[in-house]
C-alpha cells in the first residue's frame, strides 16, 4: 500500500497521476480537460432505482484520494467539468458534441470506461484506454470498435439494451447474452428496427437464424430492453458552461509547483518523470 509522508493512502492517486503523465507523454495534447462524477444521484438513478445498486459504497480512503486528484489537476492547470445529476461520461458526451463543429481538431477520450466507445466517430473522436495495466494502452477509432463488436459505435447502447451491463446493474433482456445481442444488431440494426421487424414478421427473424426462444424473450422483455438502452446511452445535453475558447489558452503549469505537490504525496518516482513531458510546462517547447 502506498502512503503519503503524512500516512494517508495514495494508491489510487499514484495510478491517476502516472496515467496523466502517460497521456501527456504519448498523446501530447494541445488542450486537456477532466470530467468527474458527483456524489448526488443522477437522472439514471431517478429513472431506475436499482441503477448501480449492486456496487459497494465508495470507500472513504478512495473518496479522499478523488478529492486530492483535483488538487493535482489544479497544479497541472487542467480545467475540471462536472454537473449535478449527470455522470462524467455525460459531460464528456456533451463536450464531444460541442467540439464536433471545430475544424482540424481531433478529440481523444482517455478513459478506463468502455461505455465511452459509443462516442467514437471516424478518426476524429477516439478512445484511448488501458488494456491490462498502466503500460498497456490501446486506441479505439470507429474501425476498431467495428472490429470488436461487428457494428458501429453509436449502436453500443442498443447492444446494452439487449444484453445488459452487470457493472452498472443494467438488466437488458433476461436470457440474451453478448453473442445473441451482437447477432441481432448486425442483422437488424438498432433496437427500434429489431422490434419493428419482430412485430412485422417473426418468420423473417427465424429465416435470419434467430431462435424462437430469443424471439419470445424479446417479446416478453421489450420494456426492459428500451429502458436499458436509455440507461446505457451517454447524454450530450448536460447544461455545462463549456466553450473551446475557455480551454484554448496558453496558460501552462509550472514544473516547480508540480514537483512540490508530488513530493507532498511522496511520489518521488513521478517527479523525475515530469521531464518526459517538458513540452507541457511554461517555458517549455509548445510544439
Amino acid at each position: 500500500t502506498l502512503t503519503a509522508p503524512d500516512g494517508s493512502p495514495t494508491n489510487a492517486l499514484y495510478g491517476f497521476s502516472a496515467f496523466l503523465i502517460r497521456i501527456l507523454k504519448e498523446l501530447k495534447p494541445d488542450y486537456i480537460i477532466a470530467t468527474y462524477d458527483l456524489p448526488e444521484p443522477t437522472f439514471r438513478h431517478i429513472a431506475y432505482k436499482e441503477y448501480k445498486s449492486q456496487r459497494k459504497k465508495t470507500d472513504n480512503d478512495l473518496i479522499s484520494q478523488i478529492i486530492k486528484s483535483k488538487e493535482i489537476l489544479r497544479a497541472f492547470k487542467i480545467p475540471v467539468f462536472e454537473f449535478s445529476g449527470f455522470e462524467a461520461d455525460d459531460i464528456l458526451g456533451t463536450i464531444v458534441q460541442k467540439l464536433e463543429k471545430e475544424k482540424n481538431l481531433k478529440t481523444i477520450i482517455a478513459s478506463g470506461d468502455l461505455d465511452t466507445l459509443q462516442l467514437v466517430k471516424g478518426d476524429e473522436t477516439v478512445v484511448y484506454t488501458l488494456k491490462k495495466g498502466i503500460n498497456d494502452t490501446t486506441i479505439y477509432n470507429e474501425e476498431n470498435v467495428k472490429t470488436r463488436f461487428g457494428f458501429l459505435p453509436r449502436l453500443i447502447p442498443d447492444y446494452k439494451g439487449l444484453c445488459g451491463d452487470k457493472s452498472d446493474n443494467i438488466l437488458g433482456v433476461k436470457g440474451i447474452g453478448e453473442k445473441s445481442a451482437e447477432t441481432l444488431i448486425q442483422k437488424f440494426g438498432p433496437l427500434e428496427e429489431i422490434y419493428k421487424t419482430l412485430e412485422k414478421s417473426e418468420e423473417k427473424m427465424e429465416k435470419e437464424g434467430i431462435k424462437k426462444r430469443i424471439i419470445e424473450l424479446l417479446k416478453e422483455h421489450k420494456k426492459d430492453a428500451f429502458m436499458s438502452k436509455e440507461l446505457a446511452e451517454i447524454r450530450r445535453d448536460a447544461p455545462i458552461d463549456f466553450s473551446f475558447l475557455n480551454v484554448k489558452k496558453e496558460d501552462r503549469p509550472n514544473k516547480e509547483n508540480l514537483t512540490k505537490i508530488f513530493e507532498k504525496f511522496g511520489f518521488k518516482s513521478l517527479v523525475s518523470r515530469l521531464n518526459e513531458v517538458n513540452y507541457f510546462f511554461e517555458n517549455g517547447n509548445k510544439g
